[in-house]
């Protein structure tokens, strides 16, 4: 599917077409944005910049892309370029619906199944292609707007392209969001990230901190997919995604500026290749049903689970769990939504012998007082990283199977303005959720001179908050959720909110859908 798109873009005649990409250069003196943007980030410690860089990164989702683009200029002129070539050319690609394309003639897709290709070009290679697939799969249920493309450079190194489809008569609300960045990431942030990935500080064989340091610090580079899509249809659900790669490598020079041994241009044992210090795969698919029908979560579960077991048993049902408790809003003691999968620090383990092996698996649990260890899961079959990637690709293309046909039944369903009022109150607990709790949108929020247009482009255009809501209400009451219940249980006749009650209910408590 991926060069058969290829092929069709690269025979696509070119035509005139409103202006509706932006390119942003952070080298340009003629963008406002760019200069607001890295003038920001010239005052901050450079320790602290990269800290910043690495961490959006590692968090994944739409904050690795909004933390590290240029921000917004409230200047259209400056900010709009529709000849520059870089990094995607400014082409007037159509789709169905004459919405706008990323540009992706460049790309050959066969580098995908090169395992002799870096794998950060292999990771960037797909996500720019099922980026281009999943825009132009939206854009064919979209009759009324258009996407618009926003592509950038960033100064320190990487680019962006934002698709971003907002208003339309299908989709309320659409963004599909590449990142790919690189810098120098400092001792500091190596000990951050080390919280989440355990291990990561004995794992570089660097001494990264004291006045003996080895190195400076160790480059890395991030390349990330993100997408939520809010329909316009209260029966047609919310859905978000996110897979991403991140690397750390070895420095040219070590702390007191001499040649590292380690580095592949400094290497004497013959060997040049430029294996990573630490690599790692991450991601994630979630529904988010307005009004829940148990077909759409089963569907939606199996296709995520038949693209799983494709590689190992053990993945779909440990990542289940782990997105099932990662988006649980504790305050309303419900999950955001029916779930999907969610997982983080895929990788070989520090002691592979072999570029394969069995690997150690999390489903979310994490230490406590009462229970300080964690029950060892490990995947049924070896793996190299090839294999992961082949895994994280083919849940990147379970995506549109997945997804792409309950949009096809739901969009037309009549709906009411109670139906409405319920959607945007089901959207408050997103947008709940999202500000609250999510790792990627509280770091970015948090970070100077950070994109906040990109970080809050995962929330709904519009939500609605009611005190003590009849079918969702009286979560103040409680953290266990207890009140919500009993208000639901005794109130209300058995026709009215039969739907919510359906709804609320299976948010309550997880369910095994395939």
């Amino acid at each position: 599917m991926l060069a058969r798109s290829l092929r069709l873009a690269a025979r696509r005649p070119q035509t005139s077409l409103p202006c509706r990409r932006l390119v942003r250069h952070a080298s340009s003196s003629s963008s406002n944005a760019s200069s607001d943007f890295f003038a920001s980030s010239a005052k901050l410690p450079t320790n602290k910049m990269a800290l910043a860089s690495s961490a959006a990164a590692v968090l994944g989702g739409l904050a690795l892309y909004a933390t590290l683009a240029p921000k917004s200029s409230s200047t259209s002129s400056s900010a709009v370029h529709c000849e520059a070539a870089k990094p995607t050319p400014a082409s007037a690609t159509k789709g169905g619906n004459q919405s706008d394309l990323p540009e992706i003639s460049h790309l050959d897709p066969k580098v995908l199944s090169d395992t002799s290709a870096p794998m950060r070009k292999r990771m960037e290679t797909y996500i720019k292609l099922l980026q281009y697939n999943i825009v132009s799969a939206l854009s064919q249920e979209e009759p009324k707007a258009r996407f618009l493309i926003d592509s950038w450079l960033r100064k320190e190194g990487g680019e962006g392209i934002s698709c971003v489809l907002q208003d339309g008569s299908t989709f309320e609300k659409a963004g599909v969001n590449i990142s790919v960045v690189h810098g120098m990431l400092p001792p500091a942030a190596v000990r951050q990230m080390s919280a989440d990935h355990a291990g990561l500080m004995d794992k570089t064989g660097y001494k990264l901190e004291g006045k003996d340091a080895d190195v400076k610090g160790l480059p890395f580079y991030a390349a990330g997919l993100s997408l939520v899509v809010h329909p316009k249809n209260p029966f047609a659900p919310t859905v978000h995604f996110n897979y991403r790669y991140f690397e750390l490598t070895h420095p040219e020079k070590l702390a007191d500026g001499s040649p590292n041994p380690r580095h592949p241009k400094n290497r004497k044992d013959g060997k040049h290749d430029d294996e990573p210090v630490a690599w790692w795969f991450g991601g994630g698919t979630d529904l988010t049903p307005i009004y829940l029908f148990d077909e759409d979560a089963k569907h939606f579960h199996s296709t995520l689970k038949s693209a799983a077991d494709q590689h190992d048993a053990s993945f779909y049902p440990t990542w289940k769990k782990w997105c099932d408790k990662y988006f649980l809003i504790p305050h309303r003691g419900e999950a955001r939504g029916v779930g999907g999968i969610f997982f983080d620090d895929l990788t070989l383990p520090q002691w592979a012998s072999s570029d394969k092996a069995y690997i150690p698996l999390s489903d979310g649990t994490k230490p406590s007082p009462a229970a300080p260890l964690v029950p060892s899961i490990s995947s049924t079959k070896p793996h190299s990283q090839d294999s992961l990637f082949a895994t994280v690709r083919s849940m990147g293309d379970a995506f549109l199977p997945a997804y792409l046909p309950l949009i096809q039944k739901r969009k037309n369903t009549p709906f009411t303005e109670a139906h409405e009022r319920w959607q945007q109150i089901r959207r408050g607990r997103y947008v709940e959720f999202n500000l609250v709790y999510d790792r990627g949108t509280k770091f970015g929020l948090q970070t100077p001179g950070a994109r906040i247009e990109s970080i809050l482009m995962s929330l709904p255009l519009k939500a609605r908050w009611e005190y003590m809501e009849r079918y969702s209400g009286g979560g103040a009451q409680g953290r266990d959720g207890k009140a919500t219940r009993k208000a639901d249980a005794d109130g209300g006749d058995e026709e009215e909110g039969v739907l919510e009650r359906h709804t609320q209910n299976a948010l309550r408590t997880p369910r095994d859908w395939a």
